[in-house]
């Protein structure tokens, strides 16, 4: 049983010796992982559809708190009255108290991409813009 209590004391000091959750010295661990800013983008730019695929369908693929489907003419024709302006500064900077969050989550992605996207999901409303970019 002593020796039991000594391995057991010994691995406890080495976990200690190591830091929490064996982060690598110099590191906070967890925490400056989820505060690393993300890796820039080194592909090719982005189609909105790549965009919405990969991030914006998380959540609007399955209304997910509210967050209209794209083939949803209703929600996004409201959302299209504000215009397109007021779609980007929800889509860049979040909405409601993050139920969107900045970016729709992808912070790696351009504002380009991010517009891309914005318009994919219009389209597939059947909302395009006029040729002067008016929704």
């Amino acid at each position: 049983m002593k020796t039991l209590v000594t391995l057991y004391s010994a691995i406890l000091l080495a976990g200690i010796a190591v830091g929490p959750c064996g982060a690598v010295e110099g590191t906070q661990g967890y925490r400056d992982e989820i505060n690393r800013p993300p890796e820039p983008w080194k592909g090719p730019p982005r189609s909105g559809e790549q965009v919405y695929a990969q991030y914006c369908g998380a959540c609007h693929a399955r209304t997910t708190q509210g967050a209209p489907m794209p083939d949803d003419d209703i929600e996004w024709g409201m959302r299209a009255r504000q215009g397109l302006k007021v779609l980007m500064e929800h889509t860049i900077g979040g909405y409601r108290q993050q139920l969107m969050p900045p970016r729709g989550g992808c912070e790696n992605c351009s504002d380009a991409e991010l517009k891309a996207a914005v318009l994919y999901i219009l389209k597939q409303s059947g909302i395009e813009p006029d040729a002067k970019g008016k929704l």
